[in-house]
């Protein structure tokens, strides 16, 4: 795990890196940490990709936390955000720059640790594949490339990031059994399941996913579907 930390705080800088060194040796992963007083410093050394999760203050002179998340959004970049603020004034506005979490110091350590795992729960998942027949060949398609899923006629169409249309004459249902466990996939309406971690933000008519298509919510229990996702978002219980 490459984590960089991000805060004029010295104290808290300390703080944070304690309790994620002492979390990654309790799970046997290595964690190479890097600590930066703020937002400037950080990408003077800066490399697209690099960083597994980034831990960042709101607050932090002329770059702001939200500004860097943007500009770390905009590169591409799929690290996982989390926000550590002395306000929460800023915690509707990370939605928009899909952070993991926000969390208002002096914080829990705690909390921060099931956050961890929550994380390291997600990027497990991601390094998943699933197997479906194309054209009568066998395909292995990452479970991190999956956009959204709907049905086109008799066959179910995976939507990815990187081999556009996969298409497979196999039932919905047993598709979604592929999926089992996984807890990033949402039901948008009969047909349709999307990858809530491609979603870059909600509208009244649906998401929109991080390739810019919107996929569409039914009508009927969009309130409750909206509301899901937001759970999986924000609550570091939602892939226990």
């Amino acid at each position: 795990m490459n984590i960089a930390i991000l805060d004029d705080s010295k104290e808290d800088l300390r703080q944070v890196k304690s309790v994620i060194s002492s979390y990654y040796e309790s799970q046997n992963t290595s964690a190479d940490i890097h600590l930066y007083s703020s937002a400037e410093a950080f990408f003077t050394k800066y490399i697209p990709g690099f960083y597994n999760l980034i831990i960042m203050d709101i607050y932090m002179g002329s770059m702001t936390g939200m500004d860097a998340a943007r500009k770390l959004r905009e590169a591409r970049d799929t690290a996982a955000l989390i926000f550590i603020s002395s306000s929460d004034s800023f915690a509707v506005e990370s939605y928009d720059v899909q952070a993991s979490y926000y969390l208002l110091k002096p914080f829990d350590p705690e909390k921060l640790c099931r956050i961890l795992s929550t994380i390291q729960f997600r990027q497990s998942q991601n390094s998943r594949y699933i197997e479906l027949i194309s054209d009568r060949t066998p395909v292995k398609i990452p479970v991190r490339s999956i956009l959204y899923v709907d049905t086109y006629r008799n066959a179910v169409q995976v939507h990815t990031t990187d081999a556009g249309i996969i298409r497979s004459y196999i039932t919905f249902q047993k598709f979604e059994e592929l999926l089992e466990g996984m807890k990033c996939f949402l039901s948008c309406y009969r047909g349709c399941i999307v990858n809530m971690d491609h979603i870059e933000k909600s509208t009244d008519e649906g998401f929109v996913m991080d390739n810019q298509e919107l996929v569409t919510v039914r009508k009927r229990g969009s309130n409750a579907i909206k509301k899901a996702y937001l759970e999986y978002l924000f609550s570091s219980d939602s892939d226990k």
